[in-house]
């Protein structure tokens, strides 16, 4: 079963001057279940909001059960959550929203924090205190129901990945002359088909062609020629191997082509940024990955200033999501990625991995790419790419513990072991299988060994 925060009540809202399909009464990104890492993530939450550190603190020693995040409600119904929520034995604080001018100009950003129990309880009280507020109920349910939301089937032309039963391993092959990493490796066709077929043996769930490279010292490249390098490619590796090809570009000129070559994915790191992409994509049982940027491709933006960055982050790919659902891709089509170092500091591409779960409030699988980055590189000392696989496992395993469905690598039979080990470990994989009665030379204890004597 694959869930859409979008399903249910729902209206019609114009965005960007574009008319899109039905929108929640209150948006997804508006409301969110929290998920820092540690206290100190809480506490950063909480200070946001004007409150002295002294007050943050005690309110996250005595809290209990969940967090959760308004967005950009108006004073009067933070007031109502903050009064409501406070007679039922939660604890609620408000302050100046960080999307005043936004969201309104008296718009505030409310962190509630209680029980399930206290939460659904705030849900019933708000839904019966009038219409404006029964917007915010159906919010607060809709995020309870995501922060136990895990990825279904998503759905790629005739090729089905069950999300939900095991993490999709991407394989990058970058047909450029000056990819960051490959360094042209792979520029040449007949050396990227073969090394497309060993990515598969490898342990590859799709593979993802690139022809233009996103590096800010790559030549600038435009669709005719990137089309020339990748539609060889895709279409010789499409007919021969038995998983997804995606087509890594930002052009709908290239994804047409790429589409009728036979990729079945769309991996879009500029976010739908081309008017014509989603119609593109719409036309046929192709999927499309929907990335955050801050920028453009090739060029660091002017300034790294987020109002919230998970916040900026999901109302960029709420509005872009909702521009594809409104063209017509189905949701079990689309899956986000926040987009690690594509206009973000360190500090914040880090925060983003810590919180990525909160990126289910949107309802859309995760996919991750942070094969051998700069980031990788910069936290270990400076390291060039060639030396940054153990980091990139780091990454790569941490993401998936934190909600990454599908993980981006150049180095697929690594990360393929990494990707079916941190499955066991979260329980994904060996959960309930024989494999669970193993000892360690490898043989199969039977159930009956495991009873108690006697029994």
């Amino acid at each position: 079963f694959f869930f859409s925060s979008r399903r249910r009540h729902t209206r019609y809202i114009s965005v960007t001057g574009v008319q899109t399909c039905a929108l929640p009464i209150l948006p997804a990104h508006a409301v969110r279940i929290l998920r820092p890492h540690d206290e100190r993530g809480l506490l950063r939450d909480l200070v946001s909001l004007g409150i002295d550190a002294s007050t943050a603190a005690r309110t996250v020693r005595r809290a209990s059960g969940r967090a959760v995040r308004f967005d950009g409600v108006s004073p009067a119904t933070s007031r109502l959550i903050v009064r409501t929520f406070a007679r039922l034995g939660g604890d609620a604080h408000a302050g100046p929203s960080a999307y005043r001018g936004l969201a309104g100009p008296d718009a505030e950003d409310v962190v509630a924090l209680g029980t399930a129990g206290q939460f659904e309880l705030l849900a019933t009280h708000l839904a019966g205190s009038g219409q404006a507020s029964v917007g915010v109920a159906d919010a607060i349910i809709r995020s309870l129901s995501v922060a136990t939301w895990g990825a279904g089937v998503l759905q790629l032309g005739r090729f089905r990945l069950d999300l939900g039963r095991r993490i999709a391993v991407m394989g990058i092959l970058n047909v450029t002359p000056d990819s960051f990493h490959d360094g042209g490796r792979y520029f040449d066709p007949e050396r990227a088909v073969e090394r497309g077929l060993a990515m598969v043996e490898e342990g590859a769930d799709l593979i993802d062609i690139g022809g233009d490279s996103a590096s800010g010292e790559a030549a600038e490249i435009d669709s005719a020629e990137e089309i020339r390098r990748i539609e060889p490619v895709v279409r010789a590796l499409a007919s021969r191997v038995p998983v997804p090809i995606a087509v890594d570009t930002h052009r709908s000129r290239t994804a047409a082509a790429a589409l009728d070559a036979g990729a079945t994915l769309v991996n879009d790191i500029t976010g739908l940024s081309d008017p014509q992409m989603s119609a593109v994509v719409a036309r046929g049982d192709a999927g499309v990955c929907v990335m955050h940027i801050k920028g453009v491709p090739k060029k660091v933006p002017p300034d790294w200033h987020y109002r919230n960055v998970i916040g900026d982050v999901l109302r960029f790919l709420d509005v872009r999501t909702m521009m594809a659902l409104s063209a017509g891709i189905a949701p079990q089509r689309i899956c986000i990625d926040p987009g690690i170092e594509f206009g973000k500091l360190i500090g914040q591409d880090l925060e983003i991995f810590r919180r990525l779960d909160e990126l289910h409030t949107l309802g859309f699988p995760i996919l991750l790419a942070a094969s051998r980055k700069t980031l990788v590189g910069n936290v270990l000392g400076g390291l060039p790419s060639s030396e940054r696989l153990e980091g990139t496992a780091a990454v790569n395993t941490f993401a998936i513990a934190r909600g990454a469905r599908i993980i981006r690598v150049h180095d697929v039979r690594a990360m393929a072991r990494v990707a079916r080990m941190t499955e066991a470990l979260i329980g994904m994989s060996v959960d309930g299988t024989p494999l669970e009665r193993c000892r360690a030379d490898g043989t199969i204890v039977d159930e009956s060994e495991l009873l108690p004597s006697g029994e």
